[in-house]
């Protein structure tokens, strides 16, 4: 009895602390259950964010691009025979006009074909003659006077062709050049088709740029949409308008860039050679009629986690947001030009987007 009733009184001892602790790790982790709630955040508490209005206006958009000055045209120039050269009567940066002598071949063994040829002409057109004359009296066969005029006609075309390969021992200019360089000297053998100078066309001189991709698909469709001029570090003082000739849709696989090639228009300043640099500065055209671009600042395109960049549209009617995908044009300075996506006076975030959803209400700042 002595035992159980020590035992009791210790239970009884120990049991308002065991109660105390109890109740104490309870009002805890309610107290932590209350701190959790309180840091969840509401998903229908309004975000405030930064809006801006997008503009539309004419910009004088222009950038500078490099190019190198070419020729309308190069030629090299060859014999269309082989011969040892005779004389080469052109240097390399000679100027020559169309029908001036570039070089001769040694003749001596043409001139001697041709007298051949002439030869074998006056002999067949002698036979010929007397065939047909013995013909009309009915003394010689129609045969014989077929075979005179067969050979008379070989004759022909043999004195012809050694006549041709006579005017083809001496070169002249096709068109008003430059010598660009020569290849071959004087009594130098040289075989067909192997080339003795090269040509420069500079009646028209062609300026070759390369554009990105955005800017040539409007140079494309809208030739007359830029003023483009060039200037030379190598010619100062000298400006020059140009106005294209052609167009290279093969794109570059690397730089992802199409080759322009425009004209120099105007006189051209004479110190101007092909393969100089230019500097090519291209600006929108300044015209009453040109068509307003759509301006919002940089820091409003939103290009997380998505292919395509989007804009974040404020409708001040809901106070909501909406994600809206754009497409863009060139920088202008701290802004940028949407082609596609926007129509201009409507307000845009350009500060917090990257804590939206699709018609998320919001509060704005800014305006």
């Amino acid at each position: 009895m002595i035992v159980l009733a020590a035992a009791a009184a210790l239970a009884v001892s120990l049991l308002p602390g065991t109660l105390t602790d109890v109740l104490a790790q309870t009002e805890t982790d309610a107290a932590a259950s209350q701190t959790d709630t309180v840091e969840t955040p509401d998903p229908d508490q309004l975000v405030t964010v930064e809006v801006t209005r997008a503009l539309s206006r004419v910009i004088t958009q222009s950038r500078g691009v490099a190019g190198r000055v070419e020729p309308a045209r190069t030629v090299d120039i060859a014999f269309q025979i082989p011969g040892q050269i005779f004389s080469l009567d052109v240097e390399p940066g000679d100027r020559i006009r169309e029908g001036d002598v570039i070089a001769e071949l040694d003749q001596a063994d043409f001139n001697l074909a041709v007298d051949r040829a002439q030869a074998s002409f006056d002999l067949a057109n002698s036979e010929f003659e007397r065939a047909s004359s013995l013909a009309q009296r009915g003394v010689a066969a129609d045969a014989r006077l077929d075979t005179a005029r067969a050979q008379f006609a070989q004759a022909d075309v043999a004195l012809r062709e050694a006549k041709r390969r006579l005017s083809q021992t001496q070169i002249t200019a096709p068109f008003d050049a430059i010598v660009a360089r020569t290849f071959a000297e004087e009594y130098v053998n040289v075989t067909s088709a192997a080339p003795v100078a090269r040509l420069q066309d500079v009646s028209e001189m062609r300026i070759m740029i390369s554009l990105p991709e955005e800017l040539a698909a409007v140079a494309r469709s809208a030739p007359d949409a830029f003023d483009i001029v060039a200037s030379f570090p190598a010619v100062p003082g000298y400006t020059a308008p140009l106005v294209q000739r052609s167009f290279a849709t093969d794109a570059d696989p690397t730089a992802q860039t199409y080759d322009l090639e425009f004209a120099i228009t105007g006189d051209i300043d004479p110190r101007l050679l092909p393969g100089m640099t230019a500097d090519v500065r291209i600006a929108v055209a300044s015209d009453e009629n040109h068509p307003q671009s759509v301006l919002v600042p940089v820091s409003a395109v939103d290009t997380t986690s998505r292919t395509d960049p989007s804009i974040w549209v404020y409708q001040e009617s809901s106070g909501q947001v909406a994600r809206r995908t754009v497409r863009l044009g060139l920088p202008v300075d701290d802004e940028i030009v949407v082609l596609q996506g926007l129509n201009g006076d409507e307000l845009v975030v350009s500060g917090g987007w990257w804590r939206l959803r699709d018609n998320q209400s919001v509060t704005v700042s800014g305006l």
